[in-house]
């Protein structure tokens, strides 16, 4: 048998015709007409579903932190307040007044904007415009309260952006958060002409109070930013899940710093694993059903089409099943399959996927199986079915054979599995036709 050519159509040959001890082989070869369709992974779809959930939540999250922003400047503002009223800045109450409904109606206005535009990416520049409020609302708070040696507040304050920052808009933003705000307290304790009169703090304390807070400031970042970027990983390998690719794994080993998340994700995947038992299994032989079957069949065929490499299928079908249910019973029957289904997994190897599609009809896929290979493989499958003792009822000895067909595609073949399932199956039933116990490739 000659090796099949690496073109994406294949020229039809003759049908040949051999005997073997136990049946007549019947080959032949059709035309794979050309498909315009190419099979392509859906990753990208199921990234464009995480950018828009991305992009919803961040929506939500602005609108619920607005609640915090507004009882936020609301204490802040009476705080400055009361401590103008006390001391020497009384006439600073104005500006102070003018910078709380700047922000209010900033954030009036941000709220009126998303909920108008629910359903619709937010811009990209919008989380960054928000940070740069807060940090100028708390500066603004603080110089118009506090002396230049007392501005220290702005780091205290600033804590609280900061956590908003990075748990909910990531790494990034956090750490842009932790900059604006520790220049914000450089340029205030030492550039910025002094809100309240007073003493200037020393540059080296300046320096010290600055790195204490960007220490603390780059643990929180790490932490939260690391929480998130392997939540991020655990969403997008759940959505996977949800929409029906179990191939994923989540590997919660790789976290370097194990916590809640990690055991969160070894639950989840744990499911994933029942769940790949549940709907991926034919319950009466244990092989793939016909769904994850077309699952592994277009991840076959993408490994395929990346080496161009050969892809074999054998559709098979038991012959006069009908019968053996009809005589001795759905009992027998059942049996019958379990035993054919256990002589096709010590047939193939380790690397083949077989799967139960129909009553009695299966299907098993062979990557990197060439012709000669997949011929061969079909005739000693169809010889170790027709040399095992099946038994009936009361023991009575059955005669079970099967027919195979074949189809084969290289990686550079312009066909879908789709295509090649039903080549398969076409060529199943030309063995049929020729009178069962055959393969027809």
């Amino acid at each position: 048998m000659q090796g099949r050519p690496h073109s994406p159509t294949v020229s039809r040959l003759p049908t040949r015709t051999s005997d073997t001890a136990h049946g007549r082989v019947t080959i032949t070869t059709d035309t794979f007409e050309t498909a315009t369709r190419e099979f392509t992974a859906r990753y990208g779809d199921i990234n464009n579903a995480l950018r828009q959930d991305s992009a919803e939540l961040q929506r939500q999250v602005l609108l619920w932190q607005r609640w915090i922003r507004y009882s936020a400047a609301l204490v802040m503002a009476v705080g400055v307040a009361v401590l103008l009223g006390r001391g020497a800045g009384r006439d600073a109450w104005a500006p102070v007044a003018v910078a709380a409904s700047l922000y209010y109606f900033l954030n009036i206005l941000l709220a009126f904007s998303l909920k108008r535009g629910e359903g619709k990416p937010i811009p990209v520049w919008l989380p960054p415009l928000v940070l740069l409020a807060d940090v100028g609302m708390v500066t603004a708070m603080v110089y118009w309260s506090a002396t230049p040696e007392e501005f220290y507040r702005v780091l205290l304050l600033g804590f609280l952006v900061l956590q908003l920052t990075v748990f909910y808009f990531g790494t990034v933003l956090g750490a842009g958060a932790a900059v604006l705000i520790v220049a914000a307290y450089v340029g205030g304790s030492l550039f910025f002409p002094p809100g309240l009169p007073g003493a200037r703090p020393a540059p080296a304390e300046v320096t010290f109070n600055s790195i204490v807070f960007l220490l603390v400031a780059g643990a929180l970042v790490v932490t939260f930013g690391g929480f998130r970027a392997r939540l991020n990983r655990l969403r997008k390998f759940c959505k996977r899940v949800e929409v029906g690719d179990l191939t994923g794994h989540y590997d919660a080993d790789a976290d370097k710093l194990p916590d809640d998340l990690t055991l969160l994700a070894r639950s989840v995947d744990e499911m994933r694993h029942r769940l790949i038992g549940l709907i991926g299994t034919d319950p009466l032989t244990g092989c793939l059903n016909r769904r994850a079957f077309e699952m592994r069949l277009k991840r076959e065929w993408r490994q395929a089409k990346r080496r161009d490499a050969p892809l074999a299928v054998l559709a098979i079908d038991l012959d006069n099943f009908k019968p053996i249910n009809d005589t001795h019973g759905h009992a027998v029957g059942d049996q019958v399959l379990q035993d054919l289904a256990q002589i096709m997994r010590n047939t193939a190897r380790e690397t083949d996927h077989i799967a139960r599609i129909g009553g009695d009809e299966f299907v098993i896929l062979l990557p990197d199986t060439p012709w000669q290979g997949a011929m061969t493989f079909a005739e000693r499958l169809r010889r170790n079915v027709d040399d095992h003792g099946f038994r009936g009822a009361e023991d009575a000895e059955l005669r079970v054979t099967v027919s195979i067909g074949i189809a084969l595609a290289r990686g550079a073949d312009d066909v879908t599995p789709e295509y090649l399932l039903e080549e398969a199956d076409r060529s199943l039933y030309r063995a049929k036709e020729a009178g069962r116990n055959r393969i027809s490739a």
